[in-house]
């Protein structure tokens, strides 16, 4: 039988802390991943999702409570607070948002890990609660479709079904499209913009055309493309 080593993302502004945490982790032995924001996370998460985030709550930009009602909106992932707020109020704050686990940076390494261990044997349970999604817009990346308000859905190309991916992992918060490439394995030339463009376009005109909506990708000059729906991903 083939073991998967459990993906893990460590959200640490603290660079020391953040290096330790992913070190230490990896060693133990899972596959890690440090983002100094919640906004880096989710940009990685619309590639490929994580099974357990350890959360701190002080971050730049998105502060670690609105990344946490981010993630249980979209994800079944394990939810471990790391934090240095140890206020009773922010705890129960914490768990009530949606946490699994609520430890303070006081924690030692090897109290971390048996958190994290601890959370990651309960998955399977709360996967299985959690198979339906509720979204007015629904990705389905194992069949390739897209169900959209209204209760019809479309069929999609490949490359439809990874710039859909990408973009509603992640709905309000901008995927550049150097990201989409990645997803896509090609690297970043003009060219291959100009087709992640065309690729985008075709896409809005497919969906206009058969079902006659208007899908909610927004497009910034600079940043990339939102998906501005309330969304869901399964698969």
């Amino acid at each position: 039988m083939q073991y998967t080593q459990p993906r893990i993302a460590v959200v640490e502004d603290e660079d020391d802390l953040r290096d330790d945490l992913v070190e230490f982790l990896t060693l133990h032995p899972f596959q890690v991943q440090g983002f100094a924001s919640a906004e880096s996370l989710f940009r990685a998460w619309s590639a490929r999702a994580f099974d357990l985030v350890i959360l701190d709550i002080c971050l730049p930009g998105m502060d670690g409570l609105q990344a946490l009602q981010w993630l249980r909106a979209r994800s079944t992932a394990g939810i471990v607070m790391l934090t240095g707020l140890d206020s009773q109020a922010t705890q129960v704050t914490g768990l009530e948002s949606g946490a699994d686990a609520y430890l303070v940076k006081a924690a030692s390494l090897e109290v971390i890990e048996a958190t994290c261990r601890s959370v990651l044997r309960r998955l399977p349970q709360q996967a299985e609660a959690k198979e339906t999604i509720q979204a007015d817009w629904l990705l389905n990346l194992k069949s390739w479709r897209l169900s959209v308000p209204g209760g019809e859905h479309i069929e999609l190309t490949h490359s439809e079904s990874i710039l859909l991916g990408c973009v509603m992992r992640a709905p309000g918060v901008p995927t550049s499209r150097e990201a989409l490439l990645e997803a896509f394995g090609k690297p970043n030339t003009l060219s291959n913009m100009r087709n992640l463009d065309n690729c985008v376009s075709r896409l809005r005109r497919k969906l206009q055309a058969r079902l006659g909506l208007e899908i909610p990708i927004r497009s910034s000059y600079g940043s990339g493309y939102t998906f501005t729906g309330e969304c869901g991903v399964k698969g």
